[in-house]
């Protein structure tokens, strides 16, 4: 690999973090158990571009680097750990094709798996809320999020010009 290569996949890799930082942190609104945000695009572009684990590595800094940064409640590692976990099930996911079963499936994990059962067992940990209370109230919150990311996702891969480029800068 040469090093003008290796330069442009980390430019691009920088740029892609520095967007999911600013979409994730500074363009969110955030409440007590609820985090509205579309840094899920930048998540499913990184996807398309880089490997599953650089995908993964790249969300978890872009989400500490938010929490660094920019904080709007108490810290918490293990939104890390969801954070990275999610860069990873998009990667699996979007890697080579991106189907409408996989995006389906993608969104399936990242929405009722790790957004819904591992955040509110972060949010149970750090708040004491009782169980019923919380899964109640997220449990909505999550179909309606499911929705939007399958509706998004779906027409973002059906862009041309975002094909295009995604096609011409993929990182093998």
């Amino acid at each position: 690999m040469s090093t003008q290569s290796l330069v442009k996949k980390l430019s691009l890799l920088g740029v892609l973090t520095a967007m999911n930082l600013i979409l994730g942190s500074l363009l969110s609104v955030q409440f007590l158990t609820t985090k509205i945000s579309f840094a899920f695009i930048i998540v499913a572009l990184t996807a398309r571009l880089f490997s599953p684990l650089v995908t993964a590595g790249a969300t978890g800094l872009a989400y500490f680097l938010g929490m660094v940064l920019f904080p709007k409640f108490t810290f918490f590692p293990g939104f890390i750990l969801t954070a990275a976990l999610t860069g990873l099930t998009f990667g699996l996911a979007f890697q080579h094709q991106q189907t409408l079963l996989r995006i389906l499936a993608a969104n399936f994990i990242v929405v009722f798996i790790w957004n819904f059962i591992l955040n509110s067992l972060w949010l149970h940990i750090m708040y004491q809320i009782p169980w019923p209370v919380l899964l109640t109230t997220r449990f909505i919150q999550e179909i309606v999020t499911y929705v939007i990311y399958t509706a998004v996702l779906v027409v973002l891969f059906k862009v041309p010009i975002l094909n295009q480029l995604t096609t011409k800068f993929k990182i093998q």
